[in-house]
């Protein structure tokens, strides 16, 4: 069958999706006597050595690039209306907002990055991560903050604010004004004994006045 240039002619046409897949829809043509598309190839940013994927909703308002006898075309994508409106009204914004209420916005004129409303996060790499900051890192939980390393090192002061408990023994050298730890305040020790340069205190003795030698430490 042989077409003329007029059968050719690609138009630009909008309309609903109908029923999608990964890389693909059908669309829903009002103003073509209602009529649906075949399995049509959405644009995506990448195909082949990095693949792209963002599967269109049904209902979306999409707008479908259509050969002129409707079997053939290729979804350029979706569209905004006065019923859909944008998530945002500034003009130096990214963002992506998701149904589940998860968003992802960069704000140019305030060079802020947002993750927000995700119900887990999970970052994996399999060689080193790096994180810099030209100020402060805070770090908030509700619940725990776990490290867990062979090593970790601390390369400045750290000051815990509350009790410090710790499992596997302490060790320490150097300190300020040459002293190891200096401690404010009482020091107890329970169910165990304090040795000094090799010296146990508890069976410590003196010698007393009398000639003879003090008992223990009780």
């Amino acid at each position: 069958m042989a077409y003329g240039l007029s059968d050719l002619i690609s138009t630009i046409r909008f309309g609903t999706v109908k029923q999608t897949k990964p890389g693909f829809a059908q669309i829903h043509l009002p103003d073509l006597d209602g009529l649906r598309t075949l399995w049509l190839p959405v644009i995506l940013p990448k195909t082949l050595k990095d693949r792209a994927c963002w599967t269109l909703d049904v209902g979306e308002h999409v707008a479908v690039l259509l050969d002129a006898l409707g079997e053939d075309g290729v979804v350029l994508g979706a569209v905004y209306s006065n019923a859909e409106p944008p998530p945002t009204t500034q003009a130096g914004t990214f963002m992506v907002q998701f149904s589940d209420g998860a968003k992802l916005e960069y704000d140019r004129d305030s060079h802020t990055l947002t993750a927000t409303g995700m119900q887990q996060a999970l970052v994996e790499a399999k060689g080193d991560v790096s994180v810099k900051a030209g100020g402060n890192i805070q770090l908030k939980a509700a619940g725990k903050v776990m490290v867990d390393a062979p090593e970790t090192i601390f390369t400045g002061n750290v000051i815990v604010q509350k009790q410090l408990a710790y499992q596997g023994g302490l060790a320490g050298s150097g300190g300020a004004g040459g002293a190891s730890a200096v401690i404010k305040g009482n020091v107890r020790v329970e169910g165990g004994d304090l040795e000094v340069s090799g010296k146990k205190f508890l069976p410590h003795m003196h010698p007393d006045t009398h000639g003879g030698s003090t008992g223990p430490v009780s």
